[in-house]
């Protein structure tokens, strides 16, 4: 008897040319490790989807890491508990793999920028997707 195996299938994300030179600026301050781990990955491309989080955050992404702390507390300041923020909430989740503080439903609410992006970051993180810069 012969298992059948699954095939894979991965969706390829692209980003338009701002998002695209942002997510290049982002992980090119990770090392080679960090720049191969789909929780990095998922990170630098929720960062790097809008501009004022992306200049919030590339402050805090070196070899060393990624401080979502750091991130946290900016973002927060900046936007309150705005979509932005969500977003980054959504981020720190996909990287440290801990719970989420904003549930399916705030998700779902973040809008017509922020959703799509969210759920690329998911697809990004589950090996389900590759980013096309």
């Amino acid at each position: 008897m012969t298992i059948p195996m699954y095939k894979i299938e991965r969706t390829t994300i692209k980003m338009n040319h701002e998002h695209g030179c942002r997510y290049k600026e982002l992980t090119s301050a990770l090392n080679e490790r960090q720049q191969s781990d789909r929780s990095y990955l998922a990170a630098c491309y929720l960062l790097s989807a809008d501009e004022e989080i992306s200049d919030i955050a590339k402050q805090y992404i070196s070899i060393e890491g990624i401080d979502f702390a750091a991130i946290r507390m900016r973002v927060k300041k900046r936007f309150g508990t705005y979509n932005e923020y969500t977003a980054v909430e959504v981020g720190y989740s996909l990287f440290t793999w801990r719970d989420c503080k904003v549930n399916p439903h705030e998700m779902a609410q973040s809008g017509p920028f922020w959703l799509p992006i969210i759920c690329n970051a998911l697809l990004l993180q589950g090996n389900a997707a590759d980013v096309e810069v």
